[in-house]
């Protein structure tokens, strides 16, 4: 597929333009995740909250794949491509989320707005 090498768990099936098709072997998922309140606040939870869980590995080895946070509308987003949708609802139902988010004084996930999408394109592939 002219070179282009996807990362583990997702297979190239296909260009629409410079899109990338892609098709997880598992189904690709998208996560969005809206935290209301102060946005200032939840910047900074989200950031020690953030650091915290980057210094015990990251979420890769749950199966995130891409991870984006974005604020507007009075809303934190955090917004994750993720290997299949069980690994996303998995990792953000788990205790172990709650309880490293609060250690960062973030809101708890069960308070997020949840939408898990299932991906249908990549651009640019991962």
């Amino acid at each position: 597929m002219s070179g282009l090498e996807p990362s583990a768990g997702l297979a190239v099936i296909g260009r629409v333009g410079r899109a990338v098709l892609a098709k997880e072997r598992g189904m690709s998922a998208l996560l969005i995740a809206r935290f209301d309140g102060d946005i200032e606040e939840l910047k900074r939870s989200y950031d020690r909250a953030h650091a915290l869980i980057m210094s015990r590995g990251g979420a890769t080895s749950f199966g995130e794949l891409r991870h984006h946070c974005a604020v507007g509308d009075g809303a934190l987003y955090i917004v994750g491509v993720w290997d299949s949708e069980e690994h996303a609802r998995s990792r953000w139902s788990s205790d172990e989320l709650e309880k490293v988010l609060a250690e960062g004084g973030f809101p708890p996930p069960k308070s997020a707005d949840l939408t898990i999408l299932e991906l249908h394109a990549i651009e640019p592939p991962l």
